[in-house]
This record gives structure tokens, sequence and C-alpha cells, in this order.
């Protein structure tokens, strides 16, 4: 029986369709979960393991930070504060071949600025004074020494710090956050 020549004609737009069809749904399913905190605790990201366990409330520290409570209260994710901008994951690339893991910390490599802060939490240092206008006289957000960074208090994955309380009676005022 003669094979028809026509036939693999006909095959390979159907293959090469499927191939593109699996490539397509790998994609969106590994773009999905690279969305999620559990992406940033496996496979090349494994050195950030500790990373995930303080946001989880498994580490050490129960979870010290507001990481942790960010998760459990707001549902909020790591790529929510962390963007994920191609330097950045270039550079976490090159660490990780390396096994020069050290530069991965946490408070001097994923400082978050105020505008990221300030994006869930009014807008603008005002507002946040606005907001927080209950704390009265004590108001770490209107601050006579002008807008500070939120980080000098407010930690990502570690204790948070009183940086106000450390010169001035703060009024009895604790943080939101875990500690």
């Amino acid at each position: 029986m003669a094979e028809n020549k026509n036939s693999g004609k006909k095959r390979w737009p159907i293959v090469v369709g499927v191939v593109a069809a699996v490539l397509i749904i790998a994609c969106c399913g590994g773009w999905a979960w690279h969305n999620t905190p559990s992406f940033c605790g496996t496979v090349c990201h494994d050195s950030m393991g500790n990373h995930l366990a303080n946001y989880e409330g498994t580490d050490e520290s129960n979870g010290a930070g507001l990481a942790a409570w960010h998760g459990q209260h707001e549902g909020t994710t790591c790529l929510d504060c962390h963007t994920a901008e191609l330097d950045v994951q270039v550079a976490e690339l090159q660490s990780q071949l390396a096994g020069d893991t050290d530069n991965l910390g946490l408070a001097d490599r994923y400082y978050i600025d105020n505008d990221k802060c300030l994006s869930c939490h009014g807008g603008s240092y005002e507002e946040l004074a606005k907001q927080t206008a209950d704390l009265g006289e004590y108001n770490p957000h209107q601050s006579p020494h002008g807008n500070l960074n939120c980080n000098e208090c407010h930690k990502g994955h570690a204790a948070q710090v009183d940086t106000c309380g450390q010169c001035h009676p703060n009024g009895g005022q604790t943080m939101r956050g875990n500690n």
C-alpha cells in the first residue's frame, strides 16, 4: 500500500498547533504560579525559603514584621509589595547560579519605598496622617521631623521598630502586625 504524500503535509499544522497550545498553557500556568507566595520559596528561589516561612508565620520569629500580617489579614502576596522587575530577577538568577545568595537579604535587597506603601495606605503621607489621626499628639505619621521612610519603623520580614519612641514618649502605642 502506497503512503499518501499529502498526509504529512496535513499533519504538521496540527502538530504545530498542539505544541503551541501546550506552550501557551504552560506559560500561563507558570506565570500564574509566579504570582503566588509558594513560588518565592521554591525552584530557583529556594534560598528565599526563609522569607516565605516568615510570610507564612512559620519561621523562628512566628512571622515578625508586616509580611505575615498583610498575608493573613489582607490577602497580600509577595508581588503586591515586591515588584518582579526583570533586572532584579536577572540579578537573583545570577546569584543563584553563582551560589552567592547572601545578597538576598530581607532588609537590604527588598527595601520597599514609601510610594509602594502609600499606594495602599492613603496615597500620600498627609492622607495617612489623617487616617491615623486617632493616635493624637503622638501620631508618628505627622512627624515634626518630616516624612520618614516607612521602613524606618515598619519592617516587612523583621520585628518592627518604634523609632519615634526611642527619643519621645509614644503615648502607649503599639504597631499593627506581628512583632
